[in-house]
């Protein structure tokens, strides 16, 4: 049978096999064998697909803008991947719904308006003003075209313009502003007794089977994280300094070409008599001080002092009653007349009067320091110091490519470039994620690079990582932990441990609710039962929400209870951090008042209301379109 196929398999009828098969293979059968189909889709709206790509793109992006924003306090494990999907999707949803609504509604953005966006973006500017080549360069980069691209910016303004359109149309009154303070600055009259669970711990009974069970019901407890040891290089151009070689003339040439820091720079000691002269001074009234200070110079250069005559006439309020003193005094420090005239002076001379913008000076030099032309032995030290500095920085960063380079190159071991740049490899103990390191290991990027999916999954070595001024490493995973499970066996005392601290935890809790429901049927007074059993009863009267010295657990309940009716007292209790129970009796409300804030913070008030009320709003908003538009959600894979 198949030598007959065969056979009749020629000519015509062979090519008619072949167009049979293939046309179905070519609309259908390839794309199962090249697993090539429609993409996934996470989301419909109105018929306009959200697919699982435009998802992850987004969420990239977010994160990004994230790691932008915070720099080095960026951590990935600050965002759970699964979560931060479904609410960026939710974003994208709201997104289209506005975007299809503002279609209906004809919201457009101009040419103009598009254009005067995009001008004003930094990125796009070189010394404040527009750049095309910088423009395009950004697209490009992207992976965007000019028109894609601009389209974007539309869009992203049709939401804005209406996003704006409803939260511009919320006011806030002054019964809004009352309430707000009302709320916020609410105080409540508490007190409150705390029962011990330490009282209840010695009769808890322990055997081990039921420590056992304890322990398999609250495994999460004594989970042990992930953990890694890192060997790494450190490169810094201190280290680098002993590289350089150095030579006479080397160091003489660079303190020719650096003298002015090795130079101290000139101070003179000085005092000055001002005759002041108004700005608006007539000529005559100029010339009558210049006249004044002239007879001044006269009688300084007969011998009178200068101190007594600074005192008799100096307008300078400031330094007269110190004979006109004005300390040490460097250049750039006083207005350019005076500066030039006292810097021009030899010690103890008396200057001519000088005039600046204040009036007349006369001015005498006391003392002279600094501004010694320093010959090159009696600094050669410092010179060799700051030129070994100066060539270990330009080292550095021929080192810090090099390193970058072969690290890359031979990404599964860090020995050929500690060896190729004389390094030493060193090794952390077991870190985590949580980890706080020092040293030159300090900066959160360390951290996050040693738990990255290239460096951790892969085994790769990490990228250069600029750690400080001129000081980078590389690091690499060592050794390897995942997390686990502390054994029963090894942390059989641990366990008992808190599983008679929760037994009694547990007893103390019995108690307080069993009092609770007294206090609560009027049966009995806080104050009764703090007598009665010797628990320390606590009146602090009148707290706020933010008070200190209350424990938490008592402010986040007193403030989350239903506050009692005028003359009534309302009870509650709550289990506190370290396993006590606590009795709670708010006996009062009293309500912030509005006239009690300040002219300064009312401002600021208002626009937090403003904000508040302006989300509320926008989420009504979103949430009514949302009723009358068909959106289809559909399972995102984590």
């Amino acid at each position: 049978m198949l030598q007959a196929i065969r056979d009749k398999a020629q000519g015509w009828i062979a090519w008619a096999i072949v167009i049979l098969i293939s046309v179905p293979f070519a609309l259908w059968g390839i794309q199962e064998y090249l697993g090539v189909g429609a993409e996934p889709e996470v989301a419909v709206v109105e018929g306009d697909a959200i697919t699982e790509r435009m998802l992850d793109q987004r969420t990239q992006d977010f994160r990004e803008n994230l790691r932008r924003s915070l720099g080095d306090n960026f951590s990935a494990d600050l965002f759970d991947n699964a979560t931060l999907k479904r609410q960026v999707l939710q974003a994208m949803v709201e997104e289209r719904i506005l975007g299809i609504r503002a279609q209906d509604w004809n919201l457009r953005i101009s040419d103009e308006q598009a254009r005067a966006f995009i001008a004003s973006i930094p990125a796009f500017q070189r010394d404040g003003l527009f750049n095309q080549q910088a423009y395009d360069s950004g697209i490009r980069n992207q992976g965007l075209s000019r028109a894609g691209f601009e389209q974007g910016i539309r869009q992203d303004m049709v939401l804005a313009q209406l996003r704006s359109g409803v939260r511009d149309t919320v006011f806030v009154t002054e019964t809004d502003l009352a309430a707000q303070v009302r709320l916020r600055d609410q105080k409540r009259e508490v007190s409150y007794l705390r029962i011990p669970a330490q009282a209840y711990r010695d009769n808890v009974e322990i055997n081990e089977d039921a420590v056992r069970s304890f322990y398999t019901a609250n495994l999460d407890r004594y989970r042990t994280p992930e953990r890694v040891k890192l060997d790494y290089l450190v490169l810094d151009a201190a280290s680098l300094s002993g590289l350089v070689e150095v030579s006479e003339e080397k160091l003489q040439q660079y303190f020719e070409d650096h003298r002015s820091e090795f130079v101290a720079r000139q101070e003179r000691a000085m005092r000055h008599i001002l005759i002041s002269v108004a700005p608006d001074a007539s000529d005559v009234e100029v010339e009558q001080a210049r006249a004044r200070a002239a007879g001044i110079v006269e009688d300084l250069r007969a011998g009178g002092d200068f101190a007594a005559l600074a005192q008799q006439h100096s307008d300078d309020t400031g330094s007269a009653a110190n004979g006109g003193d004005l300390g040490w005094v460097e250049p750039g420090v006083m207005v350019p007349g005076f500066e030039a005239a006292a810097f021009a002076l030899d010690a103890n001379a008396v200057s001519d009067p000088v005039k600046t913008e204040f009036g007349f000076h006369i001015i005498q030099v006391t003392e002279v320091r600094g501004g010694e032309q320093a010959g090159f032995a009696e600094v050669r030290d410092q010179v060799d110091s700051a030129y070994r500095k100066f060539e270990a920085e330009n080292l550095y960063f021929d080192y810090a490519e090099r390193l970058a380079e072969s690290a890359y190159e031979n990404s599964a071991s860090l020995t050929p470039a500690a060896e190729a740049l004389a390094l030493n490899i060193q090794q952390t103990d077991w870190l985590t994620r949580q980890s706080r390191l020092t040293g030159p290991l300090a900066s959160p990027k360390v951290i996050n690079a040693a738990f990255s999916d290239d460096v951790l999954a892969e085994g790769h070595n990490s990228e250069l990582i600029e750690v400080g001024q001129q000081q980078a490493v590389v690091v690499r995973v060592a050794e390897h932990e995942p997390e686990g499970v502390e054994p029963f066996e090894q942390i059989q005392q641990r366990v008992s441990d808190e599983y008679r601290n929760e037994k009694a935890s547990e007893a103390a809790a019995q108690v307080g609710q069993k009092a609770l429901e007294e206090l609560s049927a009027g049966q009995r007074a806080l104050q009764d039962l703090a007598e009665a059993h010797a628990w320390k009863l606590k009146s602090p009267g009148l707290i706020a929400r933010q008070q200190g010295g209350v424990p938490a657990e008592v402010l986040s309940e007193v403030f989350s209870i239903r506050p009692p009716s005028a003359g009534q007292v309302a009870h509650s209790g709550v289990s506190a951090a370290n396993g006590d129970y606590i009795l709670i009796a708010v006996s009062a409300v009293e309500g912030g008042k509005l006239m009690a804030v300040g002219d300064a913070e009312r401002p600021l008030l208002t626009d937090q209301a403003n904000a508040r009320i302006a989300a509320a709003q926008m989420r009504y908003f979103t949430d009514s379109l949302r009723e009358g538009t068909k959106v289809e959600l559909k399972p995102i894979e984590e």
